[in-house]
């Protein structure tokens, strides 16, 4: 199986949907419910990191490399934000929020690496 850029969009797409249902399923206030959806969006944030450093491992040219860095970078953007959004009725998810950020800052590097 060979993955694509569109994958990695997909996968982070994906991560947020999850991300919303969890949050939708959860009783409305319930810090435990939305730790664990932080949780699980960190995780998937985290696999979809590893799918980007797969995919410009074997990626060509440095053009393209950078676009799929770009692309790491956008997905933790997202993800941050919604998260970010959120905090503020539940302080507790610093620590969620940081990680991302991790990744993020991460991304940014390989992608100014290859720019």
């Amino acid at each position: 199986m060979t993955f694509e850029l569109v994958d990695l969009e997909e996968l982070g797409e994906k991560a947020l949907q999850d991300f919303n249902q969890a949050l939708g399923q959860a009783q409305a206030g319930a810090a435990n419910g939305f730790e664990e959806a932080v949780s699980s969006l960190v995780t998937k944030v985290g696999f979809t990191y590893a799918v980007a450093a797969k995919l410009a491992q074997r990626e060509p040219t440095m053009e393209g490399t950078a676009a799929i860095w770009s692309k790491m970078v956008a997905i933790c953007d997202q993800s941050a934000a919604q998260v970010k959004q959120l905090e503020q009725a539940h302080p507790g998810s610093k620590a969620s929020f940081d990680r991302i950020l991790d990744l993020r800052n991460a991304a940014e590097r390989r992608r100014e690496l290859h720019a």
